[in-house]
């Protein structure tokens, strides 16, 4: 096993009794900007008849209200354009970022320049972990937007003193150019995106598996943490991949070691975890699957307490091989609440089909899963798009069956022609509920 390094080992590697007591130290600090000064929190804190004083340990969080993502929508839509989550003057904000809206109306975030420092330094623990150091070239395949994911890890890898080369504008055949050119060794990308730019090199006679890049860091869909899909990119690749786990609300929280493929750390120096009953918001026993609720301690400006992420996770109890004593939710984010769908009787998530469509389709082939009625009852369907026509047929079969023998549940799969499916650059949007509409 190669040397560890990380970003602070003293942290990293605390007892649980230690990082309690760091945990409770912040989160006082935190509590104490919020109830002076936060119009959001003060309201939700007196309508709920808890004072600062109430909190006296680290236990007595649980006293706080949950907070979930429509009382941030209802805040903003009710006090345009920012809400009344505001610790500080309007002016003392720095950056502007939003949320992707794919769920509804996007929410707005603003850092000042003291949280967007510790935005910056969370992501200096994620790039430690995955092993980046200096003498590493990190490479941005896009554009950048309002968004956080890849603005977070630029201002990390900044902070680290990591040659960082840009290529917003670009096309993807300039990018892997740019990639090849300047040897860049890290590339932080969605899932998608690196099949696709693979696609690309493959149709431009560029060899990725003889380049420089030794790390993929992917985020924005599930990737690493699913064995299939992290095999196919790295083989393509020839370079290991990590996920890294966040929510523009929260923060990046989560991340991928070079000792755990198959889990993620919890990042428990800057959030406090719950991990929780979905339906009764009660803590759950370690080992056992529940919803996630965060609070991140270093963003006092626009704070999330207590926040209702809506993923489902599992803590398992080891410590990790890479020394780190940070826990590890296993497989990562397992699901989410709010997407389970009962199909004839049988709790269905979709990322459970995803994960075996994957483990059949290959580079440059695609799928959607779609949720819709069928005479006032929920129904699925899969739809795949090959690259290679004659294997569809053989595919689809496979697929239904897999599908069969996990769930005992039959749902309609069928394969479309190419082009028929929308492509996606960035992330990519392969589940759509179609019951609003109440039309397939």
């Amino acid at each position: 096993m190669a040397e560890i390094e990380y970003f602070n080992q003293k942290v990293e590697t605390a007892s649980r009794d230690e990082m309690r007591m760091l945990q409770f130290k912040k989160l006082e600090a935190l509590l104490k900007k919020v109830y002076t000064s936060n119009a959001f929190y003060q309201n939700k804190f007196s309508q709920s008849g808890i004072a600062l004083s109430d909190v006296r340990s680290l236990d007595d969080l649980r006293k706080l209200p949950f907070t979930t993502k429509r009382e941030f929508e209802d805040d903003q839509a009710e006090h345009p354009p920012f809400g009344t989550n505001l610790t500080e003057p309007l002016e003392n904000y720095a950056q502007y970022h939003q949320t992707s809206g794919t769920t509804g109306k996007p929410l707005k975030f603003l850092d000042t320049r003291e949280s967007w420092e510790w935005r910056g330094r969370v992501v200096c623990h994620i790039l430690k972990g995955a092993g980046v150091t200096r003498g590493d070239r990190i490479l941005f395949p896009f554009n950048f937007g309002p968004y956080t994911a890849f603005w977070v890890m630029y201002e990390g890898a900044y902070q680290l003193g990591i040659l960082i080369i840009p290529t917003g504008g670009w096309s993807s055949l300039q990018r892997l150019e740019c990639m090849i050119e300047n040897k860049a060794t890290v590339i932080p990308i969605t899932p998608t995106y690196a099949l696709s730019l693979a696609e690309t090199a493959r149709e431009h006679g560029i060899d990725l598996a003889s380049s420089s890049v030794k790390s993929l860091l992917l985020t924005g869909e599930p990737g690493a943490l699913i064995p299939h899909v992290r095999e196919r990119l790295q083989k393509i690749w020839n370079a290991r991949c990590f996920d890294y786990i966040g929510l523009t609300e929260v923060g990046t929280w989560g991340f991928q070691c070079t000792e755990e493929p198959n889990g993620v750390h919890i990042l428990e120096s800057e959030f406090i975890a719950e991990i929780v009953d979905p339906e009764t918001g009660i803590p759950v026993q370690e080992g056992k699957v529940g919803e996630l609720v965060l609070t991140n301690l270093g963003r006092s400006c626009m704070p999330a307490i207590r926040y209702r992420t809506g993923d489902l996770v599992k803590a398992r109890k080891e410590i990790c091989p890479c020394g780190r004593t940070f826990r590890v939710l296993e497989g990562g984010v397992l699901g989410r609440k709010d997407e389970m769908i009962v199909i004839r009787g049988v709790n269905v998530f979709p990322n459970v089909l995803a994960n075996v469509v994957e483990s059949y389709i290959q580079a440059g082939d695609d799928y959607q899963i779609e949720v819709y009625k069928d005479r006032g009852v929920d129904e699925i369907a899969v739809k795949l798009q090959m690259k290679e026509q004659e294997t569809g047929e053989t595919i689809q079969r496979a697929v239904q069956d897999e599908i069969r023998k996990k769930l005992n549940l039959r749902i309609e799969v069928e394969t479309v022609p190419k082009g028929t499916l929308p492509k996606f650059d960035y992330k990519a949007k392969r589940f759509i509920d179609r019951r609003k509409g109440g039309v397939h």
